[in-house]
């Protein structure tokens, strides 16, 4: 058994600490009160503090025993237990609920999904598991176009899938539009690189266009589904597409021979993602930015814009751009593959090194307490900005702040972008809140504030296309070749200043 906690519908925090900083808020409040009437309290401050913390825990216990807090789940039973159609319809409304009045839906028509939801009541049956309900309901939430709105399973039933899941055994990829084997199993004859006709009579066309609509992307660009895809193969096909304990699978070899094996599913950790987890799963073991300086080149490495606890982003730019400068370094990759965004702040850091003069970031069209922590503040030119030659590498994950950087990075004409489109691109939804459904304990989480930046003529719902288009190819996985960056040091080269 776990205790899943319920989400503030006010914060994005939980109820248990939410109630825990309004009671220390109110204890503090009441601990002034003493000071201030001291004289005229005298005496009574004991017995009126301990009538408040005598009445915090009562109501503290009450509102756990409502279910207030959260409720119990069998761990155990998550897989299989079975929901009233009652019970699913009550998760459903409060989905659609959260998604209509708080969402902004900029990447959808509003009354169409609002009959989109209208459908989805009529399909739910009696005696749905989760997984059923979930693949029942997600197409819904992924065609409202966000990549921030994502449903997911709930934790009761991600913890029994550490002990009970088995999943497609073998890892997979997407290049182009064909999946490939990315590991060998010499026990059928698959080699890496082998290319996947069907799995289980379904065919590779199929599995891609059921996990394409099965996951949340930004407008109507397919760059960052394709990349979850390309990446967490394994988690998706088994939440989306199968989850069966035998795959019959029909394969081509390297020299085009049709074959077919037998797979049994097997456990693996690494593949126990759910659809919000994955954007966060490269960077467990931190590894969020790196660098290496050349002879005549840097190469500026970010894999997420998040802080690391050993060295903070300031530090560590400040360091590198000053090194940079000392070194007489003419030329820089920043390479922004891999990363999903986060915090725009470090994005506007890393543009002031970039910029030669007062640079808009967002629009001013921002609540209050956005303009008020910064977020419409403009980018100020750093001290030691780069003024070489400048490539930045994308691919489809860039959404959120990734895509808001190679945006502003384009309309500025900063340099060169180098590799495939992004997965956002000026603008996007986000300071999200996260729902905990009353019933399946299935996860919501889900935007809630408009950001776009200060540009123009770019592409509201499509990804950022890159200046040089460079497509990854199986062969170049196989060899273990980098043509993005191969391509981002030719061009260097035809500018010179390079050895």
């Amino acid at each position: 058994m776990i205790f899943s906690v319920n989400q503030s519908s006010i914060l994005p925090v939980n109820r248990i600490i939410l109630s825990a900083v309004i009671f220390i808020f109110c204890s503090l409040i009441l601990l002034f009160s003493f000071i201030a009437l001291r004289r005229k309290l005298k005496g009574q401050r004991i017995k009126i503090f301990g009538v408040w913390t005598v009445f915090s825990l009562l109501a503290a216990l009450l509102l756990y025993y409502t279910g207030f807090f959260g409720t119990y789940i069998d761990v155990q039973a998550a897989q299989d237990k079975n929901y009233s159609r009652e019970e699913l319809v009550q998760d459903l409304k409060q989905i659609e609920s959260a998604i209509m009045d708080e969402n902004p839906l900029i990447f959808t028509y509003r009354e169409k999904l609002k009959a989109d939801f209208a459908q989805r009541y009529n399909l739910i049956e009696d005696g749905m598991t989760e997984l059923e309900f979930y693949r029942l309901i997600n197409p819904l939430i992924a065609n409202i176009n966000c990549g921030h709105t994502n449903l997911y399973i709930s934790e009761a039933l991600e913890k029994n899938r550490e002990e009970k899941a088995k999943f497609f055994p073998l890892q997979v990829t997407l290049i182009n539009n064909e999946l490939f084997f990315l590991e060998d199993d010499p026990e059928s004859g698959i080699k890496t690189g082998n290319k996947i006709k069907t799995i289980n009579d379904l065919n590779s066309e199929k599995i891609i266009e059921k996990l394409i609509e099965n996951i949340s992307g930004d407008g109507d660009g397919e760059a960052k589904q394709r990349y979850i895809i390309s990446n967490y193969f394994n988690s998706s096909f088994y939440d989306f597409v199968d989850n069966s304990d035998k795959f019959i699978v029909e394969y081509f070899d390297g020299n085009g021979n049709q074959l077919t094996a037998d797979l049994n599913a097997e456990q693996n950790s690494s593949y126990n993602l759910t659809s919000w987890s994955l954007h966060f799963a490269a960077y467990r073991d931190g590894n969020y930015y790196d660098n290496q300086i050349f002879n005549d080149y840097a190469l500026l490495d970010l894999n997420v814009f998040m802080q690391e606890k050993e060295e903070k982003f300031d530090d560590f730019l400040e360091d590198f751009f000053l090194e940079l400068k000392e070194e007489e370094i003419p030329n820089l990759v920043i390479d922004l593959r891999g990363n999903f965004g986060a915090n725009p702040f470090m994005s506007k850091t890393l543009l002031s090194y970039l910029v030669n003069k007062e640079t808009e970031y967002f629009t001013d069209d921002l609540p209050f307490l956005q303009r008020l922590l910064g977020f419409a503040d403009p980018i100020e030119a750093a001290e030691n900005n780069f003024e070489g030659e400048l490539v930045l590498l994308t691919d489809g994950a860039n959404f959120s702040t990734a895509a808001h950087f190679t945006a502003f990075f384009k309309y500025n004409k900063l340099g060169t972008i180098v590799g495939s489109e992004t997965g956002g691109s000026y603008v996007c939804t986000d300071s999200s809140k996260d729902l905990v459904l009353s019933n399946t304990r299935m996860r919501l989480h889900y935007s809630t504030l408009v950001y776009e930046l200060a540009v123009e003529g770019l592409p509201k719902n499509m990804g950022i296309k890159p200046d040089i288009v460079v497509k990854r190819e199986i062969n170049d996985l196989l060899n273990k070749k980098e043509p993005q960056l191969e391509q981002a040091l030719e061009i260097l080269k035809s500018k010179g200043d390079f050895l």
